[in-house]
């Protein structure tokens, strides 16, 4: 017999194939605290799963949908209020429609930024 440890949160229907196949799962139902966290790594694996070239690039989209509607939900707002605020926030911050990507930015030292960007070197290297 052959084991994998899989540590992932799977859909019900997987689940629910899985035991229709005949493999023994050993499993657990997550607290409301583990099961956040969890939809946060579904969301980071699904994320990395995209890729535009594949023909299924929209099923992965669609899968990211799922994995963000659940998470909504565990957080007490619906899809309808989720796309709202997303509605609200690009209205007051814009969309990705001119593909700006920003590569460097120099900032005065007395700048409030500064201070934001400096606090996160792993994602804001200070050159």
């Amino acid at each position: 017999m052959r084991s994998f440890l899989l540590n992932k949160l799977v859909r019900d229907n997987v689940f629910a194939n899985m035991q229709e196949l005949g493999q023994k799962i050993t499993h657990r139902q997550l607290s409301d605290e583990e099961f956040l966290h969890e939809l946060k790594r579904k969301l980071l694996e699904e994320a990395d799963e995209f890729d535009s070239a594949d023909p299924k690039a929209a099923e992965e989209l669609a899968d990211l949908l799922e994995v963000i509607e659940t998470a909504g939900q565990q957080l007490g707002q619906s899809f309808d209020e989720l796309r709202t605020l997303q509605l609200d926030r690009r209205a007051k911050r814009g969309g990705f429609d001119q593909r700006i990507f920003v590569e460097r930015l120099d900032l005065a030292d007395d700048d409030p930024w500064a201070d934001y960007y400096a606090n996160d070197p792993t994602r804001f290297k200070e050159v």
